[in-house]
């Protein structure tokens, strides 16, 4: 099933520059230019998150977490100067594996496709994204994603939001 939620290149065009700026405008406190792997959006209450600042992730610099045959890297979790939380980590999914369990969160969430084939479910509904697709997760939806290639799927999440309140 094609996804119906395609953004066109203008789309990306206005949701890029802000997720730009959201994963070079990470946390602070890191010297001399060192990577902070931070936890999970989850994990962190709005009060204590630092203040993004500008700062880059270099991809194979990033600790790597397993899950079985799944990894992560986690670039950071910080506070938005409007106050907001913002989280970004990247995936590796094998072939027919799932990232967690269905779920849901106040905060939105954007599904960032990188390589591979992914289902992304969102409230019983199948979107399926390949490279270059940007799946968008509402706020308290129900979702999940599936690796439904034949190769292992890289993807980004940028997580936006508060769940505090």
């Amino acid at each position: 099933m094609k996804s119906s939620r395609k953004f066109s290149r203008r789309d990306l065009s206005l949701l890029l520059p802000a997720l730009a700026a959201g994963v070079a405008s990470a946390q602070s406190g890191t010297p001399n230019g060192k990577q902070a792997a931070a936890a999970p959006a989850a994990d962190n209450s709005i009060e204590k998150l630092p203040v993004m600042k500008t700062q880059s992730f270099l991809y194979n610099q990033l600790p790597v977490t397993t899950n079985g045959q799944n990894k992560q890297r986690r670039m950071f979790t910080a506070k938005t100067h409007t106050g907001f939380k913002m989280e970004s980590h990247q995936s590796d999914i094998a072939p027919g594996e799932v990232n967690h369990p269905p779920h849901q969160h106040l905060r939105e969430e954007m599904m960032l496709v990188r390589t591979g084939t992914m289902e992304l479910t969102i409230s019983g509904k199948p979107y399926r994204l390949g490279p270059g697709d940007v799946g968008v997760i509402g706020s308290n939806e129900i979702h999940n994603a599936k690796n439904v290639g034949t190769t292992r799927a890289e993807y980004f999440i940028v997580n936006i939001g508060r769940d505090d309140v």
